[in-house]
């Protein structure tokens, strides 16, 4: 799950919106979004990963429990409440159908600033993922990929003053 998913699903949970989850709010939120772990499950992943033993999850610890969690799981869970705040199907959300998924999940009305900065924040992340990804193949390939260098024509010559 990458950082922008894990927040999102972390605001998504967090219902009182203090940036912490308790157990109630973990547990509900995970059910919400198709997980079919028992309050048994939930409760040991809520004591192992509140790390603190505060009795509350931040969002560090929470990311540690998205890692330990099935990938696939999680990635079913955050596809599930895709399709549902997705109303026309056509795989993409538009900012009225994010605005009214966010307020119909998380009982808290959303305006259009709030959702456009949403956007901002994850299309960045996106381009931030994109050109990590981009310049670590760079590195790691660039030695055994020889670089090409320009032929010449004929007619074309370079010349330098001496």
């Amino acid at each position: 799950m990458s950082d922008a998913a894990a927040q999102a699903m972390f605001k998504f949970f967090d219902d009182n919106g203090d940036n912490g989850l308790s157990f109630e709010e973990l547990k509900e939120g995970m059910q919400s979004v198709g997980s079919k772990f028992t309050d048994a499950e939930v409760r040991n992943f809520f004591d192992k990963y509140d790390k603190d033993k505060n009795g509350i999850i931040d969002f560090n610890e929470f990311l540690g429990l998205c890692i330990d969690i099935n990938t696939n799981d999680s990635e079913k869970a955050v596809a599930t409440l895709f399709a549902t705040v997705d109303k026309d199907n056509n795989r993409s959300l538009s900012h009225s159908e994010l605005r009214e998924g966010i307020a119909q999940y998380t009982g808290k009305p959303v305006d259009d600033a709030e959702v456009a900065a949403l956007i901002k924040q994850v299309r960045s992340e996106i381009t931030q993922s994109h050109t990590f990804t981009r310049r670590l193949l760079e590195e790691l390939y660039a030695p055994s990929c020889p670089r090409r260098t320009p032929k010449l024509r004929a007619g074309n010559v370079v010349r330098t003053s001496s």
